[in-house]
Order: structure tokens, then C-alpha cells, then sequence
């Protein structure tokens, strides 16, 4: 840890981390909502709206909120005593973590932008509710995994050090 880390930085880096955590989770949850919406929509407009809502709801919060969340998060194991191989618990949360951005970055993001197909008539093409259920079963999927995450930063499960191997020379 360098010494010229005041507790400050890490406090500030610290709330950060968790304002940004949840930003990505309450947006995760926004998403949800809106799928549930759009499983039932009157009509081609209210349809194209919620796929206009989930966007920005995934442009302004959740992208922002992952990559602030993931990148404080790495940071603060850089600076804190922790580091990265003393405990179980942040080596699964770097694995999650990455897992969860690629996921939404190169499946969940691309499924839900093309939910509504220009064109496409929602009420007699069941692509339309194919689309959308495999879109609301990835998003709840992602959301699962953002409270596993925010599970093990809460519980820590493993407090006691991982025992370091001692060369015997």
C-alpha cells in the first residue's frame, strides 16, 4: 500500500465504490421493470418507448455506474491492505465482476437494444415475445449476479488470510 494514501482518498474512494454499486444494481432493477412493462405493451409506440427508456437507462446509469463501480473497486484493493491474494472472497468478486461486464457488454446490452426490430409487428410476430423473454431471463439472470456480488461485500466469507507458502530453503 503506498503511505501517501490518506484515509481520506480512501473513504472518498471507498463511498464511490458503493454509490456506484448500487447505481448499477437500482438500474439493473429499472431494466427489469421495464421488461415487465414491455411484455405487455398496447401498442407499437408504448413498445418503442420502453426500448427507448431501457437504453437510456443503460447508457446513463448502468454503463457509467459498471465501469465506475469495477474500476474503484480495483483501486481500492491496490491501496488497502487486502491487496489481491490475501482473501478468497475479492479474487471471486474480480472473477464475477468481470464475468457480469463482459456478459452485459457483449450479450445483454446488444439483445436489449435490438428488442424491438424497426418494422416488426409485435402483436401477430412472436420473435417479438421470444426476443423479450430471453432478454427479461438475462437481465434477471445479470441482476442475480449484482446481488451475489453486493453479498459477498457484505458477508466477506472468508476473513481469515489465505496462509501464504513458505519456501523452505
Amino acid at each position: 500500500m503506498p503511505s501517501a494514501i490518506t484515509t481520506y482518498v480512501i473513504n472518498t474512494l471507498r463511498t464511490l465504490h458503493w454509490i456506484s454499486a448500487c447505481g448499477w444494481i437500482g438500474g439493473g432493477l429499472a431494466v427489469l421493470i421495464l421488461l415487465k412493462l414491455a411484455g405487455a405493451p398496447t401498442g407499437q409506440e408504448e413498445a418503442e418507448v420502453l426500448q427507448r427508456s431501457i437504453i437510456a437507462v443503460d447508457d446513463y446509469l448502468i454503463i457509467p455506474s459498471a465501469g465506475i463501480s469495477a474500476t474503484s473497486g480495483v483501486t481500492l484493493c491496490y491501496l488497502r491492505r487486502w491487496g489481491w491474494s490475501k482473501h478468497r472472497w475479492i479474487k471471486e468478486k474480480c472473477i464475477i465482476t468481470a464475468i457480469l461486464l463482459l456478459f452485459g457488454a457483449f450479450w445483454l446490452a446488444p439483445d436489449l437494444r435490438t428488442l424491438l426490430p424497426a418494422g416488426l409487428d409485435f402483436e401477430t410476430d412472436l420473435g417479438y415475445h421470444r426476443h423479450w423473454l430471453a432478454g427479461s431471463i438475462a437481465a434477471a439472470f445479470q441482476t442475480l449476479g449484482l446481488f451475489l456480488l453486493l453479498g459477498l461485500s457484505i458477508l466477506k466469507p472468508e476473513k481469515a488470510p489465505v496462509p501464504q507458502r513458505r519456501n523452505k530453503n
